[in-house]
């Protein structure tokens, strides 16, 4: 009988240190998202070399904006958000990164189509001659 207890204390026991740390689990803030943080800088900083200030400048600020949220959201512990709003800085800066890039491919497309009729245009003047 005194063994049964024994059993049964231990059991709840058991139970209940589980529960409790299922409990402190659930209620910890998690790790601040230092990584996500810093690849939300360098691609921003990366958007910026490649001109997309110039090309893509609603892209470059709002991920700047969610950047700076990430690094205040961070100072009051909130790790998911933060994590949240630097992952969608991060997308951002890409974004505008590719807007960026996409905009110097048609620059140099209106460029290779304006030296090709000059060329087009000079071929038929000097057919003309001969």
């Amino acid at each position: 009988m005194r063994t049964k207890c024994f059993i049964l204390n231990c059991g709840m026991a058991i139970v209940l240190s589980l529960a409790a740390t299922a409990l402190v689990g659930c209620a910890s803030k998690g790790v601040p998202p230092l990584k996500n943080i810093s690849e939300a800088e360098m691609a921003i900083k990366v958007a910026k070399e490649s001109n997309a200030t110039i090309n893509a400048p609603l892209d470059v600020r709002i991920a700047e904006e969610k950047l700076q949220k990430a690094k205040e959201t961070v100072k009051k512990e909130d790790y998911n958000s933060a994590q949240r709003l630097a992952d969608e800085a991060l997308i951002d800066a890409k974004v505008a990164q590719t807007k960026s890039q996409t905009k110097k491919v048609k620059n140099m497309e209106n460029e290779m189509r304006e030296s090709i009729e000059t060329l087009q245009h000079e071929v038929e003047r000097n057919q003309k001659k001969y």
